[in-house]
């Protein structure tokens, strides 16, 4: 027979050796029906179980090392109907409640009717020995779980939906999950995590809805206003609105103007009168039901604290400020001694100013005079890196935002707000520009109205992540005095990453000083810009400095204090390739397996895969998709975890991986938290970062690679605040002609909000 034939299998499925919950690629060993020999076979097989019955087509191939094996094209299960494939099947894990010995025991009492009595009769379960009506709820919930997932597996294995989204569904939907998406398809779109409006919508066209259909072109504009609002606005002007919607749906703007006002009149969206940041209308527009809920709030909240009485005691300012320069051993500059002033004396402050602008200075002498006067202060930031600079810089705890406000999971909002607020007189916010609307919303409303609040930042770096321009919007309201900070102090001068950001800001486009070679590097400065030109020999360049310059010439590590940051995600120089790169030089799999041997209390793990009685070396590794995670690597989380007490943004180490390879272990800031397989899709690589990323972060080493190609992202902000996040050494590695298009380049996108027109419509 030719190897290659395309051929029908039928087994009992024995064991599944590997399984990418990502894309449900699976390596699985089946017991042929026929024969009962044990083959290998190899495709996508999303959910199947251990003692299913699978009628596979495909065809055979031949491994170079592992030999005969079949490439499954095709699929089917059936519910096992043999004693055996029922007692493995429900012994494999799959069903809450039902180890190996329940399983034997079920499977004993009711023989080939199991699966029957479990799926409509479940009661019976109780009649087996050792089986309590408690269990006998778990077992069913569990069972009519997973039956549901398989239906909707079933259904959706030809759109694209992983089975970690068809989970998802089930748990939102339970049984009803077929009848929703086939009734309501769009629904999806909105209500389930990472299922997007475009796999709803070829949901939607495959069972025969129109492409002019009224629930396709609703769904369309608010997915249009949800992509407007991913680019940091929190309203969407109409015609650009249209335009947006227009070309995602490939229809008539007439069609869905029309539509639009359906949705204005169903209060799905809002009607409102877009600014510009200079005032000038810029006509109609409309903002989400959310956004206008988190503006309103906000502004409400800004309203409160202004106009409320302070709590701070009486302080005598000049000679608070006398003795705060005296503690400090410093004599204060005027701006300085202004911004302290006014810190102390109005409600609501925003200090702003560049590296080695006096900012640390004036947050300690605060700091310092109102502890002296038993003042409760609050120090925290965005960040868990910022906020432990912050507490290295005035000597006094700080925490991220998150951890500050307590998310109540039970409650579904944090436990700070309105009704139960921060206990403080003052409250200090640094790195202030990354504070998005919905985060801002609720760290003001749970601010006491008797509490003064200090925003600290930087508003020539990058806004935040999240929609909302808060830092800039609040600088143009009458509530807040600003205090601007542009005198760099004769130490900041000394330093050229300080000089060179300065530079950045008044359009100088060229840089001091570049070398040309690797070999003219000078450990005695603390920016070194290596011209190179090709992209190849650029990330060469980025491994020999990481690998071996740095750790030969200094005493930073590699992984914990050298990062690399990247205006773009794809191509040589890009996150992904450079992350990959990185790894497999710092941390690859020998690597990390020596790491891992080296642990005190190491012992190896008993083999689980096969048959032998033998032992194994602990995994050092988890493969999950294309991506290996690896013990000693640095990630960093991507998405808010409440249940976890971890936040986007937080970068932490790999401290091990469990013994069966389901699970891993990362310390971040020295608290380990556990991850299991399927919530890997949190996590990414973090040898490399975005530059957005990197907000809020200071790391003793940063590298930059910056090359033509990149033109896109070639903006000054973003180069000003790439090169702010090293605190001792910097390496832009890239062409002088895309340094000079960075720093000429002051035109970027002014984000829209409606939050400066909320506050002055209040103070008429």
């Amino acid at each position: 027979m030719n190897l290659n034939d395309t051929t029908a299998l039928k087994g009992v499925l024995e064991r599944i050796i590997f399984f990418n919950d990502e894309n449900a690629y699976c390596i699985a060993e089946v017991a042929d029906s026929k024969t009962n020999k044990k083959i290998t076979i190899l495709g996508t097989l999303p959910n199947v179980q251990c003692g299913e019955t699978l009628s596979l087509t495909g065809e055979w191939i031949k491994h170079e090392k592992h030999g005969r094996q079949f490439k499954v094209s095709t699929f089917s299960t059936e519910l096992p109907a043999s004693i055996y494939g029922i007692k493995k099947y429900l012994g494999s894990g799959l069903v809450r409640g039902i180890g190996k010995s329940y399983a034997k025991k079920i499977v004993d009492y009711f023989g080939t009717d199991t699966i029957k009595i479990i799926s409509s009769q479940s009661a019976r379960l109780s009649e087996v020995p050792g089986i309590g009506q408690s269990r006998v709820k778990s077992i069913k919930a569990a069972w009519d779980e997973q039956s549901a997932v398989r239906d909707v597996l079933l259904f959706l294995q030809t759109y694209g939906v992983t089975p970690s989204q068809c989970l998802k569904l089930v748990k939102k939907y339970g049984t009803n999950t077929v009848a929703i998406i086939k009734d309501q398809p769009y629904k999806i779109a909105d209500e389930i995590d990472r299922i997007g409006f475009k796999t709803a919508d070829q949901l939607a066209l495959n069972l025969g809805y129109p492409t002019n259909s009224k629930e396709r072109i609703q769904a369309g504009i608010l997915h249009s206003v949800s992509q407007i609002q991913d680019d940091g606005h929190t309203v969407a002007t109409v015609p650009s609105l249209l335009s947006h919607s227009a070309q995602l749906l490939d229809l008539e703007k007439g069609l869905i103007g029309q539509q639009l006002e359906f949705l204005l009149k169903d209060k799905k969206l809002y009607s409102i009168q877009a600014f510009d940041g200079n005032g000038q209308s810029l006509g109609p527009a409309v903002q989400s039901p959310i956004f206008s809920f988190y503006e309103a709030k906000i502004t409400e909240s800004i309203q409160r604290i202004h106009h409320a009485r302070s709590s701070l005691p009486q302080i005598k300012l000049d000679s608070a400020l006398k003795w705060a320069q005296e503690k400090a051993q410093v004599e204060f500059e005027s701006k300085q001694l202004e911004a302290v002033k006014t810190a102390l004396s109005h409600k609501i402050t925003l200090i702003t100013g560049g590296p080695g602008t006096g900012k640390t200075t004036i947050l300690r002498a605060v700091v310092d005079i109102l502890s002296a006067k038993k003042s409760k202060i609050i120090l925290a930031s965005p960040t868990g890196r910022a906020a432990q600079r912050l507490s290295e810089s005035t000597q006094k705890e700080a925490k991220t935002i998150h951890r500050l406000l307590k998310f109540d999971p039970s409650k579904g909002r944090f436990f700070h707000n309105v009704d139960n607020p921060l206990a403080c007189d003052c409250l200090v916010i640094d790195e202030a520009s990354m504070i998005d609307t919905q985060l801002a919303a609720s760290l003001f409303e749970a601010i006491p109205s008797e509490a003064h609040l200090i925003l600290v930042g930087d508003s020539d770096q990058l806004p935040s992540v999240g929609a909302g321009n808060i830092l800039s919007d609040l600088k143009q309201c009458k509530q807040s005095t600003v205090v601007r900070l542009d005198r760099i102090y004769r130490q900041a001068k000394e330093s050229q990453i300080i000089r060179t950001a300065h530079n950045i800001l008044k359009g100088i486009s060229e840089p001091e000083m570049t070398i040309q070679s690797l070999h003219h590097l000078d450990k005695a400065i603390d920016f070194n810009f290596i011209e190179v030109d090709d992209s190849d020999r650029m990330q060469q360049a980025i491994l020999y400095l990481v690998k071996e310059y740095l750790p030969k010439n200094s005493s930073f590590d590699p992984i914990e204090d050298i990062q690399v940051l990247s205006p773009m995600h794809k191509g040589t120089c890009g996150i992904q390739a450079l992350n990959q790169s990185l790894q497999n030089s710092l941390n690859n799999a020998e690597i990390a397996g020596a790491r891992i041997a080296k642990k005190t209390g190491y012992q190896s793990a008993k083999q689980i895969y096969f048959k032998e009685k033998t032992k194994r070396a602990l995994p050092c590794e988890i493969v999950y998709g294309s991506l290996y995670f690896r013990v000693g690597d640095k990630v960093i989380q991507t998405v808010n975890n409440y249940d976890k007490n971890v936040f986007n943004g937080d970068v932490g180490i790999i401290q091990s991986i469990s013994a069966d390879a389901l699970s891993l272990t990362i310390s971040f800031n020295q608290s380990p938290i556990e991850y299991k397989r399927n919530e890997l899709s949190e996590i990414q690589l973090a040898y490399a970062l975005s530059i957005h990323k990197s907000q809020g972060s200071e790391y003793p080493v940063v590298l930059l690679p910056l090359m033509k190609q990149h033109f896109i992202m070639l903006q000054r902000n973003l180069l000003y605040t790439a090169i702010t996040r090293a605190k001792e050494k910097l390496f832009l590695i890239g062409s002088r002609d895309a340094y000079s298009i960075a720093v000429k380049n002051n035109k970027t996108d002014v984000r829209r909000t409606h939050l400066v027109q909320r506050l002055k419509l209040k103070e008429q």
